[in-house]
Order: structure tokens, then sequence, then C-alpha cells
């Protein structure tokens, strides 16, 4: 009992609970509100709705297109037919019958050598020729009236050839004063001049066929049977962005590349309207086989879990249920956004292209189908690692 001397500030205080009291009751309240809270979410919050929604993820349908496997390689034009123009015999240039980078036609002129002394033989042959007819057509009459010996008709007979051969001989030597083209083709530049005195095997100029032109480039020996004579290549340069130029498979070495383990393949290209020239980087695409398989947007494939070593992939498929399942694919062919399922992915199925992250094999989703883009056209696919 309090006294009649406590003051009303000190009666109000000794009704007032503990502070160890107060901090009890607090922790009660909170552990209360804790439970009350988790049997609602349980009893009443589910049936109500109020549960999470599942993740809502991008997909479309597996739609089965023409997919091109190829071969890629790369190599440089050259020239189906090019040579160096060179003198066959020593002189003085009198003539220089073409301009820098002309086109010359087979057997027009390109080059005249100072023939004067040439000419003067093949005179002198003509003239031993003449008078070693004469004497073995004596010596055969002689021998027909049986006043002449035969070896006489014999050793006349043996100066006319030689005397034929001489001017044959001369007569050649007269025709290589002339430098004419080989083939048809592009004149290089000259390095010659006029009056310059140049000997055999001196450059004059280069003459390239540019009308047919080849390219020889490698591919891997596991392309052996699916590389063939005839068929058809497209061709890209650096030099010209955006086209594609188309050849033919012309020769295939026989023999395999035992230190690459490659084939050699060189194939040919028409080049009519001239914008192609030796020399040039190209790009080489063999189409081997067309094919119709399933194919998704490449964003749909992911990685497995330790697939840093073995490289495996897989998609996410979402069934009628809305359920999501993961999927090991085999990849084929990959095309500018697009990547050809060999195995793993049916034509019709939904597969994930977005939001895979919140995924788990199993977990149910919320599929929004988008729609899918075609490839580009001309774009040229590349064959998937084997």
């Amino acid at each position: 009992m309090t006294s009649s001397s406590d003051t009303p500030r000190e009666k109000a205080a000794a009704r007032m609970p503990s502070r160890p009291m107060l901090i009890a009751i607090a922790i009660a309240v909170i552990l209360l509100a804790g439970f009350a809270w988790m049997a609602f979410q349980r009893m009443g919050g589910q049936n109500q709705g109020w549960a999470s929604p599942p993740p809502a993820v991008e997909t479309v349908i597996a739609e089965v297109r023409p997919v091109q496997a190829e071969v890629s390689a790369i190599g440089t034009l050259e020239a189906d037919q090019s040579i160096v123009v060179t003198p066959e015999i020593s002189g003085i240039v009198t003539s220089i019958d073409f301009q820098d980078g002309q086109r010359l036609e087979q057997d027009d002129l390109i080059v005249t050598l100072n023939d004067e002394d040439l000419k003067a033989r093949v005179q002198q042959a003509e003239a031993q020729l003449t008078l070693t007819r004469a004497n073995f057509d004596r010596a055969r009459k002689l021998v027909s009236r049986g006043s002449g010996t035969e070896r006489a008709r014999d050793e006349a007979l043996n100066e006319l050839k030689s005397a034929e051969a001489q001017l044959a001989l001369a007569r050649a030597a007269l025709d290589k004063g002339t430098i004419k083209a080989a083939f048809s083709g592009i004149v290089g530049l000259r390095q010659v001049s006029l009056g310059q005195y140049v000997t055999p095997g001196q450059p004059i100029a280069t003459l390239a066929d540019v009308d047919n032109l080849r390219i020889d480039f490698r591919v891997s020996e596991i392309y052996l049977t699916e590389i063939e004579k005839g068929q058809t290549v497209g061709i890209t340069f650096d030099a010209l962005p955006g086209e594609t130029f188309s050849g033919t498979v012309s020769a295939i070495d026989p023999v395999i590349d035992v230190d690459g383990r490659a084939i050699k393949v060189r194939a040919v290209i028409a080049n009519k309207e001239g914008r192609l020239r030796p020399g040039l980087f190209g790009r080489v695409k063999i189409v081997t086989q067309t094919r119709d398989s399933v194919v998704v947007p490449e964003q749909a494939i992911i990685s497995t879990a330790g697939s840093d070593a073995t490289g495996a992939k897989a998609v996410f498929v979402v069934d009628e249920e809305g359920n999501a399942h993961m999927r090991p694919v085999e990849l084929g062919v990959r095309q500018p956004g697009q990547v050809e399922i060999r195995s793993g992915v049916e034509e019709g199925e939904r597969v994930i292209t977005a939001g895979q992250m919140k995924v788990r094999d199993g977990s149910q989703v919320q599929p929004v189908e988008v729609e899918k883009q075609a490839p580009e056209s001309g774009a040229a696919p590349d064959e998937a690692a084997r």
C-alpha cells in the first residue's frame, strides 16, 4: 500500500508495467503478427489468388524451313592465263604497238625489234637454196642419162635439204623479231622504251586473260564426298561489298595435303563485264546440301550446366499446360538470327526466346508469342562446327 504522502506522479508510475514486461509484450505482439500473416498466406491468400503470377516469357512456334549446308573457304583470284611477254632474241626496239592496259586479241602485234640483219639472212638463205636446188636438178638429170653418179646426186640432195633448213631457221629468227599476243587479254604496263636494246628473257609487259578467272582454295578433307566437279560456288570480294559472283568447280586435286589435311579445289569465274582483277582476295562458299529442318531464333539457345567443356546446348519448350521443359538440342546450320535444330525440337512446339533466366525446368510460365523475323535475303549461312 502507498502512503498518503505519495504524489500523484509516483502513484501513476507504480501502476505502470515495468520495462522488461513491455519488451516481452512487444515481442509477443510481433510473433503473433508473423504467425497471423503466415496463416493468411496459407489459408486465405492462396484461395483469394494473391500468390505471385508465373513469369512472362517470349515464345515462338518452331517452324520447318529450307536450310542450306555450306562449305566456306578463302582464296586469291588469278587469271586463267597470264604470262610475262619477253623477247627470244636480242635486238633494238623499233616499234611499240600497244598502250598500257589495252585489250589485245590473239596474234595482235606487241613489239617489233630491228630485223634488218634477219631479213638479210633470209635473203642469203633463199639464194643458197636456189643454187643447191639447181645443182640437185642437174645431178639428177645426169644420173638419168647415165653420165652422172648416184653419189653426186645424193650429195646434191643433201646440200638442198641443208639449204632448206637454213632458210627455215632464218625465217624463224625473223618471226621472233615481231612479238605478238599469244592469246586474247589485257596487256599491262610496258617496261621497255623505243630504241632500247633488249636481250632474251627481258620483261616487256604482262599479258593476262581476265575474261576467265580462277580461284584456288582449300577445304577440309571431311568434305571429300561433298565437293564435286561442276558444283556452283558463290564468291564475294572485300573490294566489291554486297555483291556475290558465281563460279563453277573446274578441278579437284586428287591428292590430299597431308600437312593440313585439306583438299585443293579450283573454280573458274566468267568476267564478261571486266569488273574483277587478278589478285583480289575472295571468300568462297559452296552449297553442299539443301534440306528442310526445324529452325528457331538463335536467342532461344542456352548453355547447359558444364557446357563450357562439352559445348552442350538446350532450349526451353512450353507444353500446353504452360510448363517449361529444358530440352537438349543438336545444332546444325547457323543463319543470321536463326539456327537449325537437328534434334530435340519438333515442328509446332513452342520455344522460349526471352526470359529464360526466370525459368526453371518444369516451372510454370506465362508465354507471350512474338513475331518471328525471317532471315535476311541473300544472307549466306555458315556450317556449324561438326
